[in-house]
């Protein structure tokens, strides 16, 4: 518990940083914002850009730090919970925080998005992730049987990333795992 605390305050006082000069580079035109409320297409369409460019990226990221050498230098930082908590979604060595935490700027920077559909993403973004920590599956056993609703990572999902270590890597929504063939269900079998 005491790791993950500690950890989980690091990877804050980052994100404080980040989200502090994030929009004081917003301010000076480096990173743009739009303020205009988007239309209806506009909104749905930089919401699913954002959220699949996250999770390639994730997705991507999260192989790589689970190579030997990656693994042991920075990303058992976050493994060292095996049983995941809320706390452990945010337990990151501080290299890894800033690699996840600077994503949305980075990105802001890259493909210009509004104000409002920055903040459902970041709340849809961070929400998932904790949500896949918290440590009790939420979702009805039905849940799995929803063709759309079996396509996002929940908690039973994540736990057995951080049992097995070797599946499951996507942050929100299981398609690259599925494109990769690294998706595990409770059977342990690939889907």
């Amino acid at each position: 518990m005491r790791h993950d605390l500690r950890y989980s305050l690091s990877t804050l006082v980052l994100g404080l940083v980040t989200g502090v000069g994030t929009p004081l580079l917003v301010l000076e035109d480096v990173i743009p914002l739009a303020t205009a409320w988007p239309t209806g297409l506009t909104f749905a369409f930089e919401l699913l850009v954002y959220v699949l460019l996250f999770d390639a990226y994730f997705y991507g990221l999260h192989r790589l730090l689970h190579t030997r050498v990656l693994y042991r230098t920075i990303h058992a930082v976050h493994h060292h919970s095996t049983a995941p908590t809320v706390l452990t979604a945010l337990a990151f060595h501080p290299l890894e925080a800033l690699l996840i935490i600077g994503f949305l700027p980075a990105a802001m920077w890259l493909i210009p998005i509004h104000l409002v559909s920055l903040a459902v993403v970041s709340a849809f973004l961070s929400g998932s992730i904790l949500l896949a920590h918290c440590g009790y599956e939420i979702f009805p056993p039905w849940w799995q049987q929803v063709p759309l609703l079996n396509w996002y990572v929940t908690p039973r999902v994540h736990d057995a990333h951080h049992a097995r270590r070797d599946c499951n890597y996507s942050a929100t929504l299981t398609i690259f795992d599925r494109v990769f063939g690294t998706l595990r269900r409770d059977d342990q079998r690939p889907e």
